[in-house]
């Protein structure tokens, strides 16, 4: 891949900082939770680029909408190609998991395929009929074929989504070694470092065994999964003292106790989210480069999550202090 100078991102980096100042922010997402009804919410969305001219109804696809303008943003301005690859990967996974239940099934999938990857979902499903899946990141590729393979032998649903998420997380890692950049690098192994963490905290609730946490552990984080599978049948404290240790730590720590007395996981799964979007303010110092574009695409992710978080809570009846508490922190 073609080296670039942080200067060829200019143009790029200022059309995302502006674009930004259009994001919501936090404090727009606590007016929304306030808001006396769903309708009254969502008008903070229908008011601003998100959502703007996307009835509530169908405020998913104003979500989704948002996103894919992000990513076709970055893909023309971006002065080298793979950084919102990287970030589609994920969308990917997801078709790919749904294709190759539908295909053991017989069923339809139609209806739950997401626009945002990088490979259309009509190409991913005949690309699983045929056996061969072009336009993917290899170890994406190979561990959908795998899945397939895996499913028709088990017929466990859960292990195709074992293996196509470690093929998420193996492309995304791929990618961001073949980019070069310092900083999304380091991004993508804290998501693979988040990943295990979340296995073993959720897989140890499910009393799951060593061998099978060690089939969900991804590498290439900076946090080594031998670390993780030595403590795991330890037991909590083993577990945290490892996650303590790590640069992750402080920032889950006020979880720990909630799930050692058998609590739910939801504030944990909040912290670790709210991990990675603190790693987006190392972007912020950054004038120009491909710091900012990867902190845009991040920060407009996150922006999404939240969104769709508030309003579900609030077509859902949720009081104003659940909605506060299920928030995750956002970049805007």
């Amino acid at each position: 891949m073609k080296k670039y100078r942080d200067t060829d991102y200019l143009h790029g980096s200022a059309r995302v900082r502006a674009l930004e100042n259009g994001m919501v922010t936090r404090r727009d997402f606590q007016k929304m939770i306030d808001a006396k009804t769903a309708e009254e919410a969502y008008k903070v969305l229908a008011d601003a680029p998100i959502c703007r001219g996307i009835p509530m109804e169908e405020y998913e696809k104003g979500l989704e909408r948002s996103l894919g303008e992000a990513y076709r943003l970055v893909e023309e301005i971006a002065p080298t190609g793979g950084l919102a690859e990287l970030f589609r990967c994920r969308y990917d996974g997801h078709n790919l998991k749904a294709a190759v239940k539908a295909r053991k099934t017989g069923g339809g999938a139609r209806g739950i395929y997401s626009s945002l990857g990088n490979l259309p979902a009509e190409e991913a499903v005949r690309g699983l009929e045929e056996g061969r899946l072009e336009g993917l990141p290899g170890p994406l590729a190979q561990a959908a074929l795998e899945a397939l393979d895996i499913l028709a032998r088990t017929g466990d649903p859960q292990a195709v989504d074992i293996r196509i998420d470690r093929g998420v997380l193996e492309a995304m890692t791929q990618k961001a070694e073949e980019l070069g950049n310092p900083f999304v690098k380091k991004y993508v192994a804290a998501q693979v470092d988040i990943a295990n963490i979340r296995a073993a905290v959720r897989l140890k609730r499910m009393l799951k065994s060593t061998q099978f946490l060690e089939k969900v552990l991804v590498p290439g984080g900076g946090l080594p999964v031998s670390a993780l599978a030595e403590a795991y049948p330890k037991g909590y404290d083993a577990i945290f003292g490892v996650i303590s240790a790590s640069p992750y730590g402080r920032a889950l720590e006020p979880a720990f106790d909630s799930i050692r007395g058998g609590g739910s996981l939801s504030l944990f799964e909040k912290l670790c989210d709210n991990a990675l979007v603190a790693m987006l303010d190392e972007a912020r110092t950054i004038p120009f480069g491909m710091e900012p574009m990867a902190a845009y695409l991040a920060g407009k992710e996150s922006e999404a999550k939240a969104a769709r978080i508030v309003m579900a809570s609030k077509l859902a009846g949720a009081e104003p202090q659940q909605i506060t508490e299920r928030l995750r922190e956002t970049y805007g």
